[in-house]
C-alpha cells in the first residue's frame, strides 16, 4: 500500500481471459462514484447517530488488468523492479492459452514471497492443498469460486492488506 497526500491506495494485479469479467473488477476496483457514496453515507451515520471516531479514508484502488498468465507474470516484475511491488494479485485459474493462474502464481510469488494471491476459478478441479503446495504460504493465498460478488471481494482486498 501507498500513500500520496494522505490517500492510500492498495495496488492490485488481476488476470482473467474474459473480458467482461476485467470490467467487473474494473468497475468493482475503481468505482469513484460508489466511493464517494460510500463517504455520504458514513458521514450521515456519524451525524445520526453522533459517533464521536473520525470518519476514516477507505483505501483505493490501483488496478492493472491483463487477460493472460504472462503477461500478469511481465507486469509484476516490471513492478517488483520499480520498487512498485503489487499488494494483491488476482488470478484466474484457467486463462487458455497460455500459462495457467497457479504457474502465474507460482511465479509471481517467487518475485514476492509476500503478495496476497487470489486464485478465482469456475471449476475446482485443482484441490486447495494442491494450490498451497505450489503457490506458498498459504497465509498469503486466499481462493474464491466463481459466481462472486466483485464488491465483496474489493472489500475483502482491504481487510487482506489491512492485515499485513
Amino acid at each position: 500500500m501507498y500513500t500520496v497526500q494522505n490517500q492510500e491506495y492498495i495496488r492490485v494485479l488481476v488476470a482473467d481471459d474474459d473480458e467482461s469479467v476485467l470490467e467487473c473488477y474494473l468497475t468493482a476496483f475503481g468505482d469513484e462514484e460508489q466511493t464517494n457514496q460510500m463517504k455520504a453515507l458514513d458521514a450521515l451515520a456519524a451525524e445520526l447517530f453522533d459517533t464521536t471516531k473520525d470518519i476514516q479514508v477507505k483505501p483505493k484502488f490501483n488496478i492493472v488488468a491483463c487477460n493472460q498468465g504472462a503477461d500478469a507474470v511481465e507486469v509484476a516484475e516490471a513492478a517488483a523492479k520499480k520498487g512498485e511491488p503489487f499488494d494483491v494479485v488476482i488470478l484466474d485459474v484457467r486463462m487458455p492459452p497460455g500459462i495457467d493462474g497457479v504457474e502465474a502464481g507460482s511465479r509471481i510469488r517467487a518475485l514476492d514471497p509476500d503478495v496476497e494471491i487470489v486464485f478465482i476459478t469456475g471449476y475446482s478441479d485443482i484441490p486447495v492443498e494442491e494450490l498451497q503446495k505450489r503457490v506458498p504460504p498459504p497465509m498469503h493465498l486466499h481462493y474464491f469460486n466463481k459466481p462472486l460478488s466483485f464488491s465483496q471481494l474489493a472489500e475483502d482486498v482491504v481487510t487482506m492488506v489491512g492485515n499485513h
